[in-house]
């Protein structure tokens, strides 16, 4: 199997921007029966820039121009997962899908609601937590640059990313608020920081779980794979007799690193095969006979309608091989294999190229049709519900939209938080105080016209909290019903006979959840019924 260099193997669920350089001299475009060169197609674009720049009420860059035009080109393919790269954005991937390691902090960062930049937590063993940072400090300044984030700075997340990723070893400093201090400056020197994709725990009746959120790294020592098999040892080490693999909202990844994972389950046959229209990137990746995850532990993988691309590789080879089950809901449907190349020209990154399919071990592409699970869950109850309990369902999602996008529940959080620490000089870590308000909040709510449950308020009202005072919970039982699903099935002893019950049968194009749009491995999750709290970056 090849092993391929910094133009890497990449799968992830991404509309991007598209790319194409012209080549002149080339002579293939038509136009009806007038034969148009590629020489002509480069003079009439210098043409068009040209005119632009002379006649626009306003001063034009041409170097934007022809970017745009590039980009233009490459949209012309029709293939969304086709596109140019800015340098950042490809710096970006090398580090984060690549190398699975940057210079920098050791922090999470999140925009909270009014714009300013806030720590969820800082990593252990880092910069940033042996400076003494904390959960809830926000970031005012860095390098003396005053942080904001708002239209009318222009400034976002990612500019503050920049800001504070660099070369290992050298200095940055910030101005930290504090609640209750004044402001102050702490200079720290950037170090590696490695980039996790993996979370594992262990649940009920020994049953081991273990989520990926992503799959990174090139070489068989650090990223997914070497988090995932420290994760799967510490299992086995304590006894584990059934394991829950969740690969919800993984958008993908790197191919080498998924194939992997994959290996692990299975030790016969092809895991995957690619085939493009160069023979070059038709391959296959056998499975090996050594087995990290004993035949007899029980497996389910938990799926849902963003797992994609790298993710449904793992799926795909673990349901057709029926190494284990699939729970949760029908998945992407993304079948397609990109290259990075990165461009030669100074100030432009790299080009995302779909360069071939790819098949199950069952030769079944999946590509716009996504994988079904054995079982089909929902995260709410309403598959089965009757047209009145769906239009009821229907308008408590509008209702918490509405909540949402008021930052209602963030501002009853954050200024709890805020009255908690000045009244015990502590940040507190114990939800169940403020969950005990949550029905007031419930009824003032209710007042203005907007009603939604109380399971929901508590819901968005505990990821706040806990992005807020820096708490992470692996899992969490009160409001997962396809984790519930997968552990009842488990302790029923029920997998066995839902491998042995699947139809393989292919899936139909209607039966399909639709994607979402605009999904990207590299940015926020896919939007979702309700806005998500803002997800944290690590820096």
């Amino acid at each position: 199997m090849k092993r391929y260099t910094l133009s890497f193997i990449v799968l992830v669920a991404a509309v991007g921007i598209p790319f194409l350089l012209i080549h002149s001299g080339e002579k293939d475009a038509m136009s009806g029966d007038e034969r148009i060169t590629l020489v002509m197609l480069n003079q009439a674009l210098a043409s068009v820039i040209q005119i632009a720049q002379e006649n626009y009420y306003k001063p034009i860059d041409s170097d934007v121009m022809y970017e745009g035009a590039i980009k233009g080109a490459l949209a012309a393919i029709g293939d969304p997962y086709t596109y140019l790269l800015s340098r950042r954005d490809h710096q970006r991937s090398v580090e984060n899908l690549y190398n699975a390691k940057f210079g920098g902090l050791g922090i999470r960062i999140y925009k909270d609601h009014r714009g300013f930049i806030k720590i969820s937590k800082p990593l252990p063993n880092t910069p940033a937590e042996t400076a003494g940072l904390q959960a809830g400090d926000y970031i005012t300044k860095v390098n003396g640059k005053r942080i904001y984030l708002s239209e009318k700075t222009g400034m976002t997340v990612d500019d503050v990313v920049d800001l504070l990723r660099g070369k290992v070893d050298t200095d940055v400093t910030i101005t930290v608020q504090r609640k209750l201090l004044e402001p102050f400056d702490v200079t720290l020197s950037r170090a590696d920081i490695p980039i996790t994709s993996v979370r594992s725990t262990m649940l009920e009746d020994a049953i081991g779980y273990i989520r990926i959120t992503e799959f990174i790294g090139t070489g068989r020592k650090g990223g997914t794979e070497q988090e995932f098999n420290e994760a799967l040892a510490a299992h086995e080490a304590a006894g584990m007799q059934a394991l829950i693999l969740d690969l919800r909202h993984n958008q993908g990844g790197l191919l080498n690193a998924a194939y992997h994972i994959a290996d692990a389950f299975i030790d016969e046959g092809i895991i995957v095969s690619t085939k493009g229209r160069k023979g070059a990137f038709d391959e296959k990746y056998p499975a090996t006979s050594n087995l990290l995850c004993d035949k007899e532990i029980p497996l389910i993988v938990l799926v849902n309608e963003y797992s994609a691309s790298a993710s449904e590789i793992v799926a795909g080879a673990i349901k057709d091989t029926r190494r284990g089950m699939l729970v949760g809901t029908k998945t992407y449907g993304k079948g397609v294999v990109q290259k990075r190349y990165r461009l030669p020209v100074e100030g432009i990154g790299a080009v995302s190229l779909t360069i071939s399919s790819y098949y199950t071990p069952n030769g079944t592409s999946i590509h716009e049709e996504g994988i079904t699970p054995q079982v089909v869950i929902r995260q709410t109850a309403q598959e089965n519900s009757d047209k009145i309990e769906q239009i009821k369902q229907r308008i408590e999602q509008l209702m918490q939209r509405i909540v949402a996008e008021r930052d209602t529940v963030e501002n009853f959080v954050t200024k709890w938080i805020e009255e908690e620490l000045k009244r015990t000089g502590e940040t507190p870590k114990d939800f169940t105080l403020i969950a005990a308000q949550l029905p007031e909040l419930r009824q003032s709510l209710a007042e203005d016209g907007i009603r939604v449950s109380l399971q929901w308020l508590k819901m968005r009202a505990e990821q706040l909290f806990n992005l807020n005072v820096g708490i992470e919970r692996i899992v969490n039982l009160d409001y997962d019903r396809q984790l519930q699903e997968a552990i009842r099935i488990i302790k029923a002893g029920e997998v066995e006979k839902y491998l042995i019950e699947d139809d393989t049968s292919p899936i139909s194009s209607d039966e399909r959840v639709p994607p979402a749009k605009d999904a990207r491995a590299d940015a926020t999750p896919p939007s979702q019924p309700v806005k998500p709290p803002q997800r944290t970056s690590e820096k």
